[in-house]
């Protein structure tokens, strides 16, 4: 005769492997009772309330604040959302004077954006050839970057 060597049958066979005494549950509500501890406030409940400290008014009002402030930063968010999904609605230059007086400015935009921009001359120089309006220049001026990284090295 072949062994049962199935755990999960002989569980099973065995009721689920849950069972309880005979009468287990016939006076569970007392022996519960009885066991758990005295709680003479649950019983009087006619005894003062415990008086607690007055809070400050920081305390009263810091929620509101902190949901003011999260307010705040979800409408800077759908903003900032709005001007990135949406760039050709930004103000025209006109409407701000300051910027546009800084960009009429040959002085501001070789000092901040031309030179941090990373472009330097002969980029200049390959744009306008590109482009076909270099007419005959002289560059005899201009520096070769292929000698200045060779001098840049030696040095």
């Amino acid at each position: 005769m072949k062994q049962n060597t199935d755990i999960l049958e002989k569980i099973r066979s065995a009721n689920g492997g849950m069972t309880v005494p005979e009468g287990y549950f016939a006076d569970f509500n007392r022996r519960m009772a009885a066991s758990l501890p005295e709680r003479p406030e649950l019983e009087h409940p006619a005894a003062p309330a415990v008086d607690f400290p007055r809070r400050s008014l920081w305390q009263r009002v810091r929620p509101y604040v902190y949901m003011a402030a999260m307010f705040a930063g979800i409408w800077l968010m759908l903003q900032l959302f709005n001007i990135v999904s949406h760039p050709g609605d930004l103000r025209p230059m006109e409407a701000n004077p300051v910027m546009a007086e800084a960009l009429g400015n040959e002085d501001f935009m070789i000092d901040y954006i031309i030179n941090d921009a990373g472009i330097d001359q002969w980029d200049i120089i390959d744009e306008m050839a590109a482009d076909g309006s270099l007419s005959d220049c002289d560059f005899s001026g201009l520096a070769d970057p292929a000698e200045n990284s060779s001098n840049d090295i030696q040095e």
